[in-house]
């Protein structure tokens, strides 16, 4: 049965904190009857991915030549939870569809090589495909894709700092260098270390930390700041929390570690002394985003990884347990999309599950979940400015919805698709 009746407002990002649905007073997530099954999620999981396949792939996905091959909101989106499901189920159609859509993304991502991503660009799309081939034992097809990565890695502009006079490509993760390294990261996960080796991607790394400290030269208080058109975000999309999750990666020298953990001490301490949120950008006044794009989501996300690397550093726990509570607090939000949604909102409660063990953040998780297994299909289309086009997408839609199903299957390795490794 459904059990949650009311959803927050959240109109165009414009969501109004007083009108979200305060699920601490309206859910019980110790209360089992209000828990779904791991098995009613494990078939809802698969008749949603059969379902975006069927709409993004089977119905449009061959014959329109002007396919959107990202991650984000592409068909790509569509290959990454086939895969998803592929590590879940083993069954062996999903890695096969995987991999035929990966090859039709080629075609689209060879005439269009602006981005460079994982999320937005060719890097996704070679490391999806080095990865399913991998999967399928693959050896010329994984090598195949691993070159083309190896090739984008050339790209002058990745490993040029502020020092040596080039700002031209950004840094965050989903146009800039964050996004390629992540992608990297990807390859390396299932791959095995050093199938792209260190000495290529740090100085891509040391790039990133450099034009941090060019982009804080003139705050003290903060060793990194970058700015996306303009602007300072803090965000995962395209600010501070996602660049700081892809450099908690990376084996960083002291200094650079400290400058991280600093930057990360700037954030806290200056969060919304009412709520406990963060801000979307340096300096923005306004207290209304909670989610991964943008405030305590994503930031729950990166500073449970900060926990992970520092343990010794409570106050990254600390941090990360607080985020969580204004996620919690927060309630839910009317879109159902890992971007800015319901289901990447839950995995900030995975995300804290793994890190604490705790059962009460995979209850909530669990319920977040479930409003979505309830309401999803009426949901998906709010706020979103192309509608129905990106309905069935990752970062928009219900294929991240599916991925989440999935990952509540077995929390203990869920992880945020484009995200979490």
């Amino acid at each position: 049965m459904s059990y949650v009746v009311g959803v927050a407002s959240q109109e165009n990002h414009e969501e109004n904190s007083n009108d979200r649905l305060d699920l601490t007073r309206r859910i019980d997530p110790s209360s089992t009857d209000m828990r779904l099954p791991r098995e009613t999620f494990l078939k809802a999981a698969i008749s949603l991915k059969n379902q975006v396949v069927e709409v993004t792939w089977k119905r449009d996905g061959i014959t329109d030549t002007g396919i959107d091959p990202t991650v984000y909101t592409g068909l790509l989106g569509t290959a990454l939870a086939c895969l998803r499901s592929y590590e879940v189920t083993g069954n062996e159609q999903d890695l096969l569809l995987c991999s035929e859509i990966v090859d039709t993304c080629s075609v689209s991502a060879r005439a269009s090589s602006r981005h460079i991503t994982f999320l937005c660009g060719r890097g996704g799309l070679y490391a999806i495909g080095a990865v399913a081939a991998n999967y399928k034992g693959d050896r010329r097809g994984r090598d195949f894709f691993v070159n083309l990565f190896l090739e984008v890695a050339q790209e002058r502009a990745l490993p040029v700092g502020p020092e040596e006079g080039g700002f031209g490509m950004s840094y965050e993760l989903m146009y800039g260098r964050a996004g390629f390294l992540w992608a990297a990261l990807f390859i390396n996960k299932h791959l095995g270390e050093g199938t792209l080796p260190s000495d290529l991607l740090m100085p891509i790394v040391d790039a990133v930390l450099a034009g941090g400290r060019a982009g804080a030269s003139d705050n003290a208080a903060c060793p990194l700041m970058y700015r996306w058109h303009g602007t300072r975000y803090w965000g995962a999309a395209n600010g501070l929390a996602g660049i700081l999750q892809v450099l908690l990666h990376f084996p960083l020298s002291i200094d650079d570690v400290e400058d991280v953990k600093a930057t990360l001490r700037y954030m806290m301490s200056n969060r919304f002394p009412h709520s406990g949120n963060y801000p979307s950008s340096e300096g923005n006044p306004r207290d209304k985003l909670v989610q991964w794009s943008h405030g305590a989501a994503g930031m729950t996300i990166t500073l449970c990884k900060a926990s992970e690397m520092y343990p010794n550093d409570r106050e990254f726990r600390n941090a990360a347990i607080e985020a969580g509570e204004v996620v919690w607090k927060s309630g839910l939000v009317k879109k159902v999309g890992l971007a800015d949604g319901v289901a990447g909102n839950a995995y900030a409660f995975l995300s804290l599950y793994r890190l604490t063990g705790e059962s009460l953040y995979e209850e909530r998780a669990n319920a977040f979940a479930s409003f979505l297994y309830h309401n999803a299909s009426e949901l998906v289309t709010i706020g979103l400015a192309d509608g129905a086009n990106h309905a069935f997408s990752l970062f928009q839609g219900l294929a991240g919805t599916a991925c989440l199903w999935f990952d509540l299957l077995k929390p203990e390795s869920s992880r945020f698709p484009g995200y979490e490794l």
